[in-house]
């Protein structure tokens, strides 16, 4: 294994990197966790209108938006859902992209990847 010495300019520089990431930490939670209020308020809207518009029994939200400290800029809300009619997946996801800052990612359950199933079923029903 080859170790590669750094200088100690670069080491200065990887210290101050990382200092000025911890001093912007903070400000950066309470951002994610104001967002996350935001989606939450969204998901639940959502969640409302699909149960009644089209008939939807339960609505699951998994993802990012459960965990401000997991939460990114672009944090999206992702929904997962039980007895939407097939034939109306692609309305009720247009009908979910309107007066809000967030993208909707809306999942069938019945044709859920198995790989998010375990994220799903960690969610919160709305």
């Amino acid at each position: 294994m080859i170790i590669r010495h750094l200088t100690e300019a670069r080491k200065q520089e990887i210290i101050a990197e990382v200092l000025a990431a911890r001093s912007n930490r903070e400000p950066f939670l309470l951002k994610m966790k104001q967002r996350q209020k935001e989606g939450l308020e969204v998901a639940q809207k959502c969640a409302d209108f699909l149960k009644k518009k089209y008939g939807v029994t339960k609505v699951v939200l998994y993802g990012s938006l459960l965990n401000h400290e997991k939460m990114t800029l672009h944090s999206d809300i992702d929904l997962a859902v039980w007895s939407l009619p097939e034939k109306d997946y692609f309305k009720a996801v247009a009908d979910l992209d309107y007066g809000h800052n967030f993208e909707i990612d809306l999942v069938e359950i019945q044709k859920a990847n198995p790989y998010i199933l375990e994220a799903i079923y960690r969610g919160v029903e709305l």
